[in-house]
């Protein structure tokens, strides 16, 4: 699919906004309402801009870095977690490879897929060679998998200390998986291979795996925490390319775990690398909002789940989503996690893909209004520069215009989501899709 038909803009009907950074478009909205028209919340430059200049801003960074080669110096989101706000690498080398990169690599393929330059692709097909090139050793327990912690130039550091954490490995894998399918060169699919091999052989009987674990020996730093839908999904994506019994096993019984244990008991604990253990009903919008997507998208062959995505929302909605107390309100904004209570471009946009995926099995019109509207709230947390800035409200803010330090992930993790989600939200009403009614005329859409 391509993504072309983004020029949101045309949206304002009649309502001009100039360009705005962050805190102006901040300064602004607090002297005035932000323009809602027909219950949409109206961006303040157009979202296709928006991702483009998100994009451009990414390369500030590149130094002598050229996109095919890894020999030579790599660009600052490679060994960086962090980004000056004015585009410059940071000087903290600290990176979570195995999450981040995969969500660079979905970023950069979905964006040469929308008739981008081929660079992109060359900058997936890096990432993911440098990833490869960092695996754990073939004798190791958990041989194959990337390393969840990059620090001061080798693996390990932050949260996870010696270990790695497996559910970012098979994130990782259907990050390979992707490139495999894009490009067909088959290191990306024997890189997955080898994921899956150990994922499966490592499972605990109960179908989840340890959170933390020492990858040479296995020994199990922490158990519970991560998210069981990159498990889900990375076997869904094997299954694609080999029907291996130990691969189906070993996705029927991560599926059975996630159900008992993210639906049914409500328990997420630990999920990112850089914190400590948390007590099992702690909560974090990441995996919240990847659960309920892939329940949504199961929905026409297991209607239960429809019901069961809307539960994993709901719950999500009262302790981390926000329509009011923020620069972009009644738009909803996002929260990272329970305790830490900043509302983030990235997490925004993931939500926003979930109700878009909710919008496209319930065909709900309020749902749609609410994910355009939580898009366009993005452009309102954006840099003149074009950085997607990671924290954009504090909820209970004490110290407005406090400066906080910046993220690639989030930065990314904005124009990722964001280019899955509209074609989902430009695409006739669902539901007469689903019943082959015509909808006839109906509301002008938004994103046309």
């Amino acid at each position: 699919m391509r993504y072309t038909d983004w020029n949101v803009a045309l949206l304002l009907v009649g309502v001009l906004i100039p360009r705005m950074g962050t805190l102006h478009a901040a300064e602004s909205v607090q002297r005035r309402q932000v323009p809602v028209v027909d219950g949409v919340v109206q961006p303040c430059r157009a979202v296709r801009q928006a991702l483009a200049d998100a994009m451009q801003f990414l390369k500030r960074a590149d130094g002598a870095y050229v996109p095919g080669r890894i020999d030579g110096e790599l660009a600052g989101y490679f060994t960086r977690a962090h980004v000056n706000e004015d585009g410059s690498r940071a000087d903290r080398q600290l990176a979570f490879p195995a999450r981040q990169h995969a969500y660079f690599i979905f970023t950069f393929l979905r964006y040469h897929a929308s008739g981008s330059e081929r660079e992109w692709l060359l900058r997936a097909r890096d990432l993911a060679d440098w990833n490869l090139a960092h695996s754990t050793p073939a004798e190791a327990v958990y041989a194959g998998l990337p390393c969840s912690v990059f620090s001061n130039g080798k693996p390990g550091g932050s949260g996870d200390k010696d270990s790695i954490e497996p559910d970012k490995g098979a994130f990782l894998g259907s990050a390979y998986l992707a490139l495999y399918e894009a490009t067909g060169e088959k290191k990306y699919w024997a890189g997955a291979r080898a994921i899956a091999q150990t994922l499966a052989r490592c499972q605990n009987p109960d179908g989840s795996w340890p959170f933390r674990v020492v990858p040479h020996s296995g020994q199990v730093r922490q158990e519970f925490g991560g998210a069981p839908v990159f498990f889900v999904q990375f076997f869904e994506d094997v299954l694609r390319h080999e029907k291996e019994s130990s691969f189906q096993q070993a996705h029927d019984r991560a599926l059975r775990s996630m159900l008992d244990r993210n639906v049914e008991r409500n328990l997420w604990g630990t999920y990112h690398e850089d914190i400590g253990p948390k007590p099992e009903d702690y909560l974090s919008a990441e995996p919240m909002s990847f659960t309920a997507v892939y329940l949504f998208r199961h929905a026409a062959a297991h209607p239960e789940y429809l019901d069961m995505g809307r539960r994993v929302l709901a719950r999500m909605e009262e302790r981390l989503v926000h329509t009011e107390g923020h620069p972009a309100a009644p738009a909803p904004a996002v929260s990272e996690q329970a305790g830490f209570e900043h509302m983030m471009p990235g997490h925004t946009a993931r939500y926003c893909l979930a109700l878009a995926a909710l919008y496209a099995i319930s065909g709900d019109e309020q749902v749609k209004k609410k994910a355009l509207s939580g898009i366009h709230a993005l452009t309102y947390m954006q840099s003149e520069a074009g950085l997607f800035r990671t924290f954009f409200q504090l909820r209970h803010e004490k110290k407005p215009g406090a400066r906080r330090p910046d993220w690639y992930s989030q930065h990314l993790y904005t124009v990722c989501h964001v280019l899955e989600a509209l074609p989902v939200l430009s695409t006739p009403r669902p539901s007469a899709l689903r019943t082959g009614i015509s909808p006839g005329p109906g509301p002008r859409d938004p994103l046309k």
